[in-house]
């Protein structure tokens, strides 16, 4: 059994946490409602503002998630706080660290799984991009104008297509060359629907301006290349279902066992040789469930 000290150390601590956030939180409400020096009185930010790391936005982008990253931020916060308090309530300060290490560890793993669909996603994007290049190059525009049209278009619909071709547009407008704004792009997104459209853009740049005609069979190879990978991953379903099964069922069966029997939580829950084999239990099905995601990966 952990001892009654080491209980009331970590609620000292979670307490002293606590009162340091909501203190440090009152300091940044208090400042954003004073003015600055010199300047004019600023309307108070929204309720709540607790600002999202630096690193957040790019996360959300590589798994393709909408979502806006001070928001994300705040309810994974929430939802940390929450589990812990409630697995510190049910369950003692054993199941208080678990929930903590779950929590923490559970992004990471979502992420390395997904961090592949926002590419998936531009890819996907990219034939309708193409399609609106090969307008802009249809009415008589240079291929310069026609990109700023495909930026135009994709920023309706948003995402990171719309970015990159916001920025090849942008970079085209100070001065820039075509060629280089395209190579520029390809080297921040080394994607093989990216570095197709690009060279096929280039060439045409380089040899006299691009041609409607060439930056459809473009458009035309892109979505065929996208059927084929969508048949590839229907195939893989059945692989990827068993995957879910196999590394589901284990903390199914944990909490069923936990949730029907006292005797078994009070072993995995409150003491220490039922913690490090629920911690070992968690960490190996983390493993197998990012081996399984490897073997049933499909190449792009």
């Amino acid at each position: 059994m952990i001892p009654g000290a080491v209980a009331g150390a970590l609620v000292l601590v979670a307490a002293g946490m606590f009162r340091g956030a909501l203190r440090a939180r009152r300091r940044v409400v208090i400042a954003s409602r004073l003015p600055a020096p010199g300047a004019s009185p600023a309307r108070p930010g929204p309720r709540g503002d607790w600002r999202a790391p630096v690193w957040l936005p790019g996360a959300l982008a590589a798994c393709g998630v909408g979502v806006d990253p001070s928001r994300a931020w705040r309810g994974w916060l929430t939802a940390t706080a929450l589990g812990v308090g409630a697995a510190l309530v049910a369950g003692g300060p054993g199941a208080a660290v678990v929930a903590a290490l779950v929590a923490l560890a559970g992004p990471a793993v979502a992420w390395r799984l997904s961090r592949h669909r926002g590419d998936a996603r531009l890819e996907a994007e990219l034939p309708s991009a193409m399609d609106a290049v090969a307008r802009g190059l249809r009415s008589g525009g240079s291929l310069r104008q026609a990109l700023a049209e495909a930026a135009a278009a994709a920023g309706t619909a948003g995402g990171t297509l719309a970015t990159d071709l916001r920025a090849v547009a942008r970079a085209t407008g100070h001065g820039a060359t075509v060629v280089a704004a395209l190579e520029a792009w390809a080297a921040r997104r080394p994607r093989p629907g990216v570095r197709l459209a690009v060279a096929a853009l280039c060439l045409g740049a380089e040899t006299g301006g691009a041609g409607a005609r060439a930056v459809d069979g473009v458009a035309a190879t892109l979505r065929v290349r996208q059927a084929t990978l969508a048949e590839a991953r229907a195939l893989a379903t059945q692989a990827r279902v068993s995957a879910v099964v196999i590394g589901v069922a284990p903390l199914a069966f944990c909490a069923l066992a936990a949730a029907t029997d006292d005797r078994t939580a009070d072993f995995l829950l409150r003491s220490p040789a039922g913690l490090a084999m629920l911690l070992a239990g968690l960490s190996l099905d983390a493993l197998g469930a990012l081996w399984m995601a490897r073997l049933t990966r499909i190449p792009t």
